[in-house]
Formats: structure tokens, sequence, C-alpha cells
């Protein structure tokens, strides 16, 4: 059994959410690797009140692989959010919810980038919030998809071994 076009059209709206999110951890990353000085001087303001030995090198080490886990973590989270679209397309209930959950969240950052990208500075920022909000916008139309009659009848519990089962 096929799944309705609204399913298939929030699948591939999923999709493009989570390239987006690869693109903004990257764009993350890049500005906290181009502006290591400045993200270190921070950071070791902030540390050194706690423990005051520390070395700057701890410190701008830290940083550094810090800025790799985030990278790491980052990945790990979309190829997650791919499985969990695959189960979106056969109709599972609980990766509808799941996702609902990720759009909501989604949405929310989005509105408070809006309001906020007057007032960061740098080009990395403004484009993470730029991605954000773009990001909001189809997490929106998502949601509104997955929640259409076709596609809460293709979620809907039937018989044994058919979409809708959790």
């Amino acid at each position: 059994m096929k799944p309705p076009a609204d399913v298939v059209t929030a699948r591939q709206l999923w999709w493009g959410i989570i390239a987006l999110g690869i693109v903004r951890l990257f764009v993350s990353l890049a500005d906290t690797l181009l502006n290591r000085e400045r993200v270190s001087a921070e950071f070791r303001e902030r540390m050194q009140a706690a423990d005051p030995q520390l070395a700057p090198a701890t410190i701008d080490l830290l940083v550094l692989v810090g800025a790799v886990l985030g990278a790491v973590f980052g990945s790990l989270i979309a190829a997650l959010g791919v499985l969990v679209v695959q189960q979106l397309g056969k109709g599972k209930v609980w990766a509808r919810t799941l996702l609902t959950f990720a759009g909501v969240w989604l949405v929310i950052m989005g509105v408070a980038a809006l309001f906020s990208i007057g007032v960061v500075e740098g080009a990395g920022p403004v484009l993470s919030g730029g991605i954000s909000i773009v990001q909001a916008v189809l997490a929106g139309g998502a949601i509104f998809l997955c929640r259409r009659p076709e596609a809460e009848q293709w979620f809907a519990p039937r018989g044994p071994g058919t979409p809708g089962k959790l």
C-alpha cells in the first residue's frame, strides 16, 4: 500500500528540514572555528572564574573538542531523524507523534530566531537564524500535511501488519 500524497510531501519536507539542519550545523561549526579566539576568550573568562589554574591551551583544546563533538552529535541526530522519517512513510503513529513534537520545537525556535535576527552580529549567526526560520516554515507544513484527512486514514490502526500500527 502506497502512502497518500500528503504523507509523501510531508516526508520530503522533513528531509529538507534535516538537510537544512546539517547545513546549519556546519555553518555554526565554521563560525566557531573561524572565530575561535573570540570563543576561547569568552570561554576562558567563564572557566577561569571556576578554576584559575586552567591553562589557555587547555581552554583552546576544550573549545575545539566541543565543536567536533557538536558536529558528531548533530550528525547522529540527523541520522536518527532520517530513520524516523522513513517510519513516517510506513504509517507509524509514533513517528508522526515524535516528528510533531520536533516540528513544534522547530516552530518555536524559528519564531525566536525571527524576533532576534536583527540583534545578532556576524554572517554565521544571521545565516543560522535564517535557516532556523525556513526550518520552522517547513516543519509547520509537514505537521499540517500529516493531519489532513487522507493522512489520518493512513495512520489509523487497521489489521495486523498494515500501516498505522504502533
